[in-house]
């Protein structure tokens, strides 16, 4: 009776590089680490940008206000 192990003539290095050669695509731990810090980057930055507009808008509603209370 044959085994498995009887028919498989790779080695074991052959086999770890066949398997590192298919899961070229995926990320590694420092591809994920390095994309967080990236988004926490850009994340920062767009609430820097969205609370500098929001405080334009208000302020242009104010002075509208104020402007439509002195010549109404």
């Amino acid at each position: 009776m044959t085994t498995l192990s009887d028919t498989n003539t790779d080695t074991d290095t052959d086999r770890i590089a066949r398997l590192e050669g298919a899961y070229g695509h995926l990320a590694t731990k420092a591809d994920v680490a390095q994309l967080e810090a990236r988004m926490a980057q850009r994340m920062g930055e767009m609430e820097t940008r969205l609370t500098w507009r929001l405080i334009g808008a208000v302020g242009a509603m104010i002075a509208a206000m104020a402007l439509i209370e002195r010549f109404l």
